[in-house]
């Protein structure tokens, strides 16, 4: 059966990028507490609000001073996937032949969580694939994943408890490379061939902790039209009723989804003035919008 995830819609700025480093220092805006909202940054979403225990701490770093803790969470019980986590979204997708990440994770003790980190794409039915994706497995392997199903090959190369391992992901247009402390680990089919949405750190909660720190993401983001870069406004936000949008001169809608935080598509127009949302629940959403010449955009919306 195809494994599904909560993926945590944000919307994040541009990274139109040769190369870009997240390391959760104080310089680059973050600061500690919970993760969610934080340079567009969202976390999971309990029955209660979002969880509060993915966070930027000060207890463990592999460089600076900060890392992001992805922890247990004991106010739930365990999960047969791993659901429990953060989630960036690119503003504009990345091109799949031109993509590499790096970044350091420690777990604390074996036999507890898989901890689970995935590039994610949107595919032509708007569902949520993984582009590529490795797990720190309870057990004391590294896990490395191979399609769209999620199904994997275990690497030759495991993990220590409280020491950090360095995970590289390379994507091509035909080949996913995977590396362990700069070791290559696999090469494999390029199985999606998709652009790359965002990416995730997930756990199934079964304890203990992971703690993620010094990203760095080299690229080139795909060529986009002017407007994308000029001031597009939805509003108001949040909304109780209708939203509208306001776009540059000379460019129109020709269709509006907005997607629920589960990937969900839960409304569909071609409107860009008072859309009625007064039927959606109270929440976060993400707004997916296409002009009329191929242009898109994305914005986070609340509705009150």
């Amino acid at each position: 059966m195809k494994k599904s995830y909560f993926l945590f819609l944000a919307f994040a700025s541009s990274l139109t990028f040769a190369q870009s480093v997240i390391s959760f220092e104080s310089s680059e805006g973050y600061q500690l507490g919970t993760l969610h909202q934080q340079n567009g940054w969202e976390v999971t979403e309990g029955s209660d609000g979002f969880i509060q225990n993915q966070t930027i701490t000060n207890a463990m770093s592999s460089e600076g001073s900060y890392a992001f803790k992805n922890a247990y969470e004991p106010s739930f019980d365990f999960q047969w996937f791993p659901i429990f986590g953060g989630s960036k979204v690119f503003a504009i997708p990345v091109d799949y032949s031109n993509f590499t990440i790096s970044y350091d994770v420690l777990a604390t003790e074996k036999l507890g969580s898989d901890f689970e980190f995935t590039l994610f794409a949107i595919n032509q039915n708007e569902e949520y694939v993984p582009v590529a994706g490795v797990g720190i497995e309870n057990r004391g392997m590294i896990y490395l994943i191979k399609d769209e199903n999620y199904d994997f090959d275990y690497a030759n190369m495991g993990w220590t408890e409280n020491q950090w391992v360095n995970i590289k992901i390379e994507v091509t247009a035909n080949e996913v490379k995977y590396y362990i402390n700069n070791v290559l680990a696999n090469t494999i089919p390029n199985f999606t061939q998709l652009n790359i949405a965002g990416f995730n750190m997930l756990h199934n909660n079964y304890g203990a902790d992971a703690y993620y720190d010094n990203f760095v993401i080299t690229s080139t983001a795909l060529g986009v039209k002017p407007f994308e870069n000029a001031a597009v406004a939805v509003y108001p936000n949040p909304a109780q009723k209708q939203l509208s949008i306001a776009l540059p001169a000379n460019e129109k809608v020709s269709e509006v989804g907005i997607f629920n935080l589960s990937g969900q598509k839960v409304l569909t127009t071609d409107e860009s003035q008072n859309i009625d949302v007064s039927a959606l629940a109270n929440g976060t959403y993400f707004l997916k919008a296409t002009t009329n010449n191929g242009g898109s955009f994305t914005k986070k919306i609340i509705k009150n």
